[in-house]
């Protein structure tokens, strides 16, 4: 009986001795294979930049408005002003313009858009406006927008940069920039050849000033 219960004693331990084996080599593998292998860092994704205010844009930068001096359209300004009228090929009429992309916005901007049509004396007088809100800056003045207008059929027409400033300072400050401007309220002429009379000014509107040149 006694050498019964010492057989047995000693196949128990026998018996946790194996399996404490098994779980020390599970362990000691698990460790190494940690060791070789270390789990992959998170990658750290940093936030996008926030983009400028709308109302801080160079626009002078973004649309060559230097080039104003003469009444000069580069081709980023001459683009967005094409898109903020539409024109009917057949018929000539008019219609706001769909979103335009401008440098330095996120969104496109859409225009808004006024036609007014006066029939009198066998005349038929189509005026059409389109303002396109486009804050931001130039040479340090507050520019609100572009104003396009003309009549349709006709050479009259015109284009605009608005400015929340007084017009003093607005003529001022691009005279300081190489514009040849006349008083406010007055315009010079440019030869623009082929019978076609252009002019630019600063022009006093409602709330600031305007930088127009224009055709008739």
């Amino acid at each position: 009986m006694g050498k019964t219960i010492q057989i047995a004693a000693l196949a128990l331990l026998l018996l946790l001795g194996g399996a404490l084996t098994v779980v020390v080599r599970q362990r000691l593998a698990a460790g190494d294979q940690a060791t070789a292998s270390p789990p992959p860092q998170q990658a750290i994704e940093k936030p996008p930049p926030t983009p400028a205010p709308a109302d801080r844009v160079d626009l002078g930068s973004a649309l060559s408005l230097d080039r104003l001096a003469d009444c000069a359209r580069e081709p980023a300004l001459a683009s967005i002003l094409e898109q903020m009228v539409r024109i009917d090929p057949q018929s000539f009429e008019s219609r706001r313009g769909g979103p335009i992309s401008v440098p330095g916005y996120a969104q496109p901007i859409t225009p808004t858009f006024e036609r007014r049509r006066e029939m009198a004396h066998n005349s038929d007088i189509r005026e059409v406006t389109a303002d396109l809100d486009l804050p931001g800056r130039w040479h340090g003045l507050a520019v609100t927008g572009l104003r396009r207008s003309f009549y349709e059929e006709s050479d009259v027409a015109s284009f605009e940069v608005r400015f929340a400033e007084p017009p003093e300072r607005v003529r001022d400050t691009l005279v300081r920039h190489g514009f040849r401007l006349s008083p406010v309220g007055e315009f010079r002429e440019l030869d623009e050849g082929e019978g076609i009379t252009m002019v630019i000014g600063i022009d006093r509107i409602d709330g600031g000033a305007a930088l127009t040149c224009a055709t008739g």
